[in-house]
């Protein structure tokens, strides 16, 4: 059996097709030895599962055509629960192990001081360091992604928790490595997979698997990690044939074009419009007559800004995009599981387009459609006043659907409360409460920075669509009113 050197908190299918995925395929090319111990922070059904199958797992490769791939999976050695406090312990046990490497797989609402995660990674840390002493080196990877993911991390635990003692302060600035990260695959979840699909793994899958994650195929880069003190003793980067990058230098140009070129085709791209519309899945939105080619429109208005903005050399900001494009309409996916934490999501794919010096030199056209899409969220994010006055926060679709408004950051809900049928000027100074607010659009700790009220063009553009969605109009309406 494997000896633990790496844990795991979160259990979700992205960490099953990514990392995990990987660490089994080092493990069986003999580049590395080592297993993954993995924390459920909500739940016990998946560490029962890991338990009950001895970490053994399939990967489930497919598309719209069918499977291309299945394989199994073995990096994981054990799991238990977050939920309670015996499953807690258990997993603080293992810090007694000589560790490479800590694995956080949780949304970006679950960065923050009081969530589970935090908590856990937080008390995780110190307890190796009273196990392993001063002189002990470490590395944690969070999986989702942040803008500096790893800094982002780093500063919170400095900042936001108890600083326990000078020692172990020190020794997390200096001997733990929180790397950035940039990771990519689309893992839709279980109910979204076609039951063709399922049918098809289960019977090329001998004995049952409670733990089966399907995914695309592995995109030219699914994993690119910024390792600048050389601490990194996970070997990925001998996965090149993989496409994994491990690099000495920074990534955030690429971690830039990822949130802009690729997690942008989803928020503010088409997830919102298409659950607004009544359209389930994020393929058929992403392919549908109208929503379609605006998509690829509003995209290729992003590459020319992103290209300018942030250069790579050797790289097309263009064929990045509509590659992506491609493949999430290869995959059947739900809009509903991509629509949370919205906030965030503007502020990491949007707020960067709105004060780009390149966004007065776009076409009219991207600059209608970037409102109108803008426009789209902020309608999503507009709760209906509740009959009950119970305060709720659910908003209606196009076609009359009620639906809750998970995001975590209620600002932009409050402030546009009570918007439906309000007049223009209404309209317009609710948008810019939201747009002069730079809490909401620069990252947190920034002392400095501004709105996105400046861009003056962009304010006006967003108003009138907004106006448009709130009194009436359904977003294909308006999409088609847009030449």
């Amino acid at each position: 059996m494997l000896r633990i050197k790496i844990l795991a908190i979160g259990a979700g299918g992205l960490q099953r097709a990514l990392t995990h995925e990987f660490v089994h395929i080092l493990n069986q090319r003999k580049h590395y030895n080592g297993g993954i111990f993995v924390g459920q922070p909500r739940g016990t059904e998946k560490a029962h599962a890991f338990n009950q199958q001895n970490g053994v797992y399939h990967v489930v490769t497919f598309d719209l055509d069918g499977i291309h791939d299945i394989q199994q999976s073995s990096s994981v050695v054990g799991a238990t629960t977050l939920s309670t406090e015996a499953g807690r312990e258990q997993f603080y046990a293992q810090t007694q192990n000589p560790l490479d490497l800590i694995l956080i797989g949780v949304t970006e609402a679950g960065i923050a001081k009081g969530e589970l995660a935090m908590d856990v990674l937080d008390e995780t840390l110190y307890r190796y360091f009273s196990h392993h002493g001063a002189d002990a080196t470490l590395c944690v990877i969070n999986t989702d992604n942040l803008r500096n993911n790893g800094d982002v991390i780093l500063e919170l635990l400095c900042n936001a928790y108890p600083k326990r003692s000078g020692a172990y302060a020190a020794w997390l600035e200096t001997n733990v490595g929180f790397l950035n990260e940039m990771g990519d695959r689309l893992v839709p979840q279980g109910y979204a997979v076609p039951d063709e699909i399922k049918a098809a793994a289960q019977a090329q899958i001998e004995g049952p698997d409670e733990l089966i994650t399907y995914a695309e195929k592995l995109p030219v880069t699914p994993l690119i990690l910024e390792d600048l003190d050389n601490m990194l003793r996970v070997p990925f980067g001998e996965l090149n044939d993989y496409g994994v990058i491990v690099s000495q230098e920074s990534i955030e140009p690429y971690h830039d074009w990822k949130l802009l070129l690729v997690n942008s085709v989803h928020v503010p791209g088409i997830t919102h419009k298409g659950m607004l519309s009544g359209i389930e899945y994020v393929n058929e939105a992403a392919s549908h007559p109208t929503f379609g080619p605006h998509l690829e429109r509003l995209m290729l208005g992003y590459a020319k800004i992103v290209e300018a903005d942030i250069p790579i050399a050797g790289k097309s900001a263009r064929a990045y995009t509509l590659e992506f494009i491609d493949r999430i309409r290869r995959v059947k996916d739900d809009n509903a599981r991509i629509n949370i934490i919205e906030t965030v999501k503007l502020r990491e794919r949007a707020a960067d387009i709105v004060r780009s010096p390149n966004y007065d030199s776009s076409t009219t056209l991207f600059k209608s459609d970037f409102a109108y899409s803008f426009a789209t969220v902020l309608r999503f994010l507009t709760p209906q006043v509740s009959r009950f006055g119970d305060g709720s926060y659910k908003g209606i679709t196009d076609t009359g659907t009620a639906y809750e408004i998970r995001d975590p950051n209620r600002t932009i809900q409050d402030v546009l409360k009570g918007a439906f049928d309000a007049s223009m000027a209404d309209v317009e100074n609710r948008l810019a409460t939201v747009f002069s607010d730079a809490t909401l659009w620069n990252a947190p700790g920034t002392s400095s920075g501004s709105g996105l009220s400046q861009n003056q063009d962009f304010s006006r553009r967003v108003a009138q669509y907004y106006h448009q969605l709130v009194n009436g109009k359904t977003c294909l309406e308006v999409l088609e009113s847009i030449k």
